[in-house]
């Protein structure tokens, strides 16, 4: 029995954790998005604030769907923090050198349209 709550206890501290790190590094832009997939954790979690106990019968359905749901959508959460961190990476790149440089003498038109798409090319 020992075992068993230590499992519990350990399982339900990872919820926590992984929901507390959701709540807390979501933007105020992201949280719109995410919106749908908040509700649906605080709606698998409320039975464990409310209602459970540790001695109720089905305490491993919800740790399990607890444990399932949050972890899908921490997941999702660092899949989108890594995409913005890649996007971010690669702007910085293209930033390094300008797209389209201005030079000190008049050029033609087309001279400019030339070197432009050759820049554009070459990214």
């Amino acid at each position: 029995m020992v075992d068993t709550y230590r499992r519990w206890t350990g399982r339900l501290d990872l919820i926590v954790e992984m929901y507390n790190n959701i709540i807390a590094t979501l933007l105020p832009v992201e949280k719109p998005l995410m919106m749908e997939k908040i509700e649906k954790m605080n709606k698998a979690l409320q039975p464990g604030i409310d209602t459970l106990k540790w001695s109720s019968d089905n305490i491993d359905p919800f740790i399990n769907q607890a444990m399932t749901i949050v972890t899908d959508v921490n997941e999702l959460v660092n899949k989108m923090k890594a995409n913005v961190s890649k996007m971010i990476e690669i702007m910085n790149e293209w930033s390094e050198t300008p797209l389209f440089q201005r030079k000190m003498r008049t050029q033609l038109p087309e001279d400019v349209e030339s070197l432009h798409n050759a820049a554009i090319v070459a990214r």
